[in-house]
């Protein structure tokens, strides 16, 4: 399956000439960049947790060396090189794999507006490591306060698709905001995907005038959440839609009730008119207690802002790309943090931290694309979760392969 699954992605996807871009910061290598990357490319791609989970298997080095070449890398290596690598060469790679998959119609838009979500995002913390970018807060501890430091991101990712898609991440640095850190992102994100996407998703907190400004500078739309921090803006919506009539969406165990309008000038600083969709929506569930089937009804209430005319989309596509903004939470930080050790401190640096999410990223989409894409449905069907197939592939390093794409790496001295 290793072999099949180093096929797919040298064939389909361009792995080869973004490999021997990789650089880094050593002046007379003895390990190639690539084989440090190779080897952290692989523990994500078998589903390791962690370098030191690795470490069994690299001290077999006939298992990698037809994955990463001749010389395979010791974790302690691979740590140290993380720290010095370059990370645009990774963030080009992502871009190169995200605009692939756009132009072979793998994700498709019915509605012809592709969204994507920010959102931030905490990775670890430690009461007695800390780096020159740890973030620092003070927590109770029994009878006395110590310190904490943390390290958070801020990650761009495709939403609406049946792939997960994750963009790029940024390290929130000490001393500033998450929506610094996403204004940041936003500018790096929309130079390198260009029109890959067409409007950004975010949570409450982004609904400022200078979140706004930044998005219709970089020719992209806005749909965030408004919650009561947005007061002027609520009041004003809640008070024109109290005097209308909403209009309905009914499915067989949802019903969601609408009030879409624009020409809002509440929100201060930013000049466009916003325009404002409510929805009121009831939810049957049905759960089992106590072994007796009991059903319960469920209600919501969501406001969202946006720069999108009527014209331009309608309520319906409007409404699920709000509530698809849910797809960041579920399929990157909840899937990642729990099966895929996102949040899992490989280097304290914070070079490296950056370069292990992205490589995370990067063997994540490349498994989705080998699981949904190439395998056939009765392989999916024994393989029926990405886990399976990640651990599969780990079994299959017990009879070691060759892999396209190591024929070309450099050669140690």
């Amino acid at each position: 399956m290793m072999a099949r699954f180093c096929a797919y992605v040298d064939k389909v996807f361009p792995f080869r000439e973004p490999l021997q871009q990789l650089t880094d910061s050593r002046l007379q290598p003895i390990i190639p960049t690539s084989a440090v990357f190779l080897t952290a490319f692989m523990m994500f791609a078998t589903h390791r947790p962690s370098l030191h989970a690795l470490e069994p298997d690299l001290r077999l080095p006939s298992r990698f060396r037809g994955l990463v070449g001749r010389r395979v890398p010791s974790v302690d290596t691979v740590g140290r090189v993380y720290a010095r690598l370059a990370s645009d060469p990774l963030r080009d790679w992502l871009a190169a794999v995200a605009h692939l998959l756009k132009r072979n119609k793998a994700l498709p838009s019915p509605s012809g507006w592709y969204f994507a979500a920010f959102d931030g995002h905490e990775l670890f913390a430690s009461r007695k490591r800390c780096c020159s970018e740890c973030e620092t807060r003070t927590v109770k501890l029994k009878d006395r306060e110590v310190t904490e430091y943390y390290h958070r991101i801020v990650a761009c990712h495709l939403i609406g698709h049946e792939l997960a898609v994750p963009l790029d991440a940024e390290l929130v640095r000490h001393g500033e905001g998450e929506e610094t850190a996403a204004k940041r992102l936003m500018e790096r994100v929309c130079a390198r995907y260009g029109r890959l996407f067409d409007v950004i998703c975010g949570d409450a907190l982004y609904l400022d005038a200078p979140f706004l400004r930044l998005c219709r500078k970089l020719h992209k739309h806005a749909i965030v959440v408004i919650k009561g921090d947005q007061r002027l803006l609520l009041q004003d919506a809640a008070q024109l839609f109290s005097q209308r009539p909403p209009e309905q969406w009914t499915w067989p165990r949802r019903t969601v009730q609408y009030w879409d309008e624009e020409g809002f000038t509440s929100c201060e600083g930013f000049d466009e008119p916003l325009r404002v969709l409510r929805s009121v929506e009831a939810k049957q569930l049905r759960e089992r207690v106590a072994g007796q089937w009991s059903e319960k009804e469920v209600n919501s209430e969501w406001y969202w802002a946006s720069t999108l005319s009527k014209n331009q989309v309608p309520s319906r596509i409007l409404w699920e790309a709000g509530h698809n903004r849910w797809d960041i939470e579920n399929d990157c930080f909840n899937t990642l943090s729990t099966h895929w050790a996102l949040d899992h401190c490989f280097k304290h640096d914070p070079t490296a931290i950056i370069n292990f999410i992205l490589t995370l990223f990067l063997a994540y989409v490349l498994l989705q694309c080998f699981w949904r894409r190439n395998l056939k449905p009765a392989a999916r069907f024994h393989w029926s979760t990405l886990i399976a197939l990640a651990d599969e592939l780990y079994r299959s390093l017990q009879q070691p392969c060759r892999a396209p794409w190591v024929q070309i790496l450099p050669q140690p001295p």
